[in-house]
């Protein structure tokens, strides 16, 4: 059995992520810490409990930082809705979040589970860098490191050009982990873009009718209106496809590894990942495992037997 931390700012792809993890035969997730990214932190939070909720086991949640290190991007509260879940006016959830602070509980976990726990990244890294800030041994003792994070080849998805969402929001944490964590495996956006399916296909996926379909078509309603406004033939869904290589790694057809740095200057570069692709050692943190190419047809199936 695996163990995995699974840190997250839920938004309608971390839950499909959060439900394809903890429905999983062969992974324990342990334990949840989110953080303020697609909304603010009291709507991540109130999501989170809410995936936990329809979860198979108990799963602890702890909340964590509600904004970035210094500052980076608005929210995306215009794509997930203003409460991160279409705005679908949900019940709120049975589970409650527990007493220790995010990055606490991650360091606790870590020393439990010494060499065992593996750690899935779902949203801005501010709470893994204030974990390695607090241990800085915290990254020796976990397994794995799967970040949905960056966009290796500059082709962003926010108003910073060159930056996708989840490092642009809190460029200062994600140097931090990229500087600190050896061994971190990366899923960024431009793969999550190659490997998005087809919007009419999501569509048809959302109209089954089981239970966790009807309830995730109604918390990707505002998602479903931003894709199908702006006339996307397909629908990108980034953490369900990190959350496919933290739960099966050969799906990864191809691996890439460099050196990665973030671009923290004030500009149009400003959370870009930057990648050393020549070897050329101007950059100080360790080589980032960037996963270049995915069995699309695994990625699919993996993402419908949730529904």
């Amino acid at each position: 059995m695996e163990l995995w931390w699974v840190d997250t700012d839920p938004g309608v792809d971390d839950a499909w992520a959060l439900l394809m993890m903890m429905g999983c035969e062969h992974i324990k997730v342990l334990g949840i810490s989110v953080v303020g990214g697609n909304v603010g932190l009291e709507h991540t939070l109130a999501n989170a409990l809410r995936v936990v909720d329809r979860a198979p086991y108990p799963v602890p949640v702890h909340a964590g930082a509600a904004r970035p290190l210094i500052g980076g991007l608005p929210d995306a509260g215009f794509v997930h809705g203003s409460d991160g879940f279409g705005d679908a006016d949900l019940p709120a959830a049975v589970a409650v979040a527990e007493a220790l602070p995010a990055a606490l509980a991650l360091i606790e976990a870590s020393r439990q589970h010494a060499g065992q726990l593996n750690v899935l990244a779902l949203g801005p890294l501010t709470n893994l860098a204030l974990a390695c800030a607090l241990d800085p041994q915290l990254p020796s003792r976990c397994r794995r490191l799967v970040v949905m994070g960056g966009a290796i080849g500059a082709y962003g998805n926010t108003r910073v050009p060159s930056a996708e969402f989840n490092i642009g929001f809190d460029p200062e944490a994600a140097a931090m982990v990229f500087g600190r964590w050896p061994g971190m495996e990366l899923v960024d956006w431009e793969l999550t873009m190659a490997a998005a399916p087809l919007s009419t296909e999501v569509d048809a996926w959302l109209a089954r009718r089981s239970g966790a379909a009807q309830w995730l078509q109604g918390i990707t309603r505002s998602t479903a209106a931003f894709v199908h406004g702006n006339g996307f033939e397909r629908w990108s869904w980034a953490d369900p496809l990190a959350a496919l290589v933290a739960i099966s790694p050969s799906t990864v057809t191809e691996w890439r590894h460099a050196p990665v740095e973030i671009a923290l200057a004030q500009g149009p570069t400003r959370g870009q990942t930057v990648v050393d692709w020549h070897g050329l050692g101007e950059f100080s943190g360790p080589p980032v495992a960037i996963a270049k190419a995915i069995d699309i047809a695994a990625f699919h199936a993996a993402m419908q037997k949730v529904l």
